[in-house]
């Protein structure tokens, strides 16, 4: 398995499930809303973080977004240090 390759990221918010797929929305059964993409390995941190900030308790696209967005960041910082060295 490939922990390197990138696949668009989905949240639906009424179930609180997240869809990790290189299909197309069109695809979905349900209308799930597009967040970002990630690796599988960023995938598996962003699910403990998301766990970790919010255990039972369901969220918003748009605090599911904020966690993203936050944990992209750190990502591109550390991969900008790894290309560094």
């Amino acid at each position: 398995m490939n922990f390197n390759k990138s696949r668009k990221l989905y949240f639906h918010e009424p179930s609180q499930k997240v869809r990790w797929t290189l299909t197309s929305t069109q695809d979905f059964k349900v209308d799930y809303t597009y967040v970002g993409e990630a690796t599988e390995n960023e995938l598996n941190i962003l699910i403990d973080l998301l766990w970790h900030l919010y255990e039972e308790k369901s969220m918003t696209h748009k605090e599911f977004q904020d966690v993203y967005n936050s944990l992209r960041q750190f990502c591109d910082e550390v991969m900008g240090l790894v290309d560094q060295a």
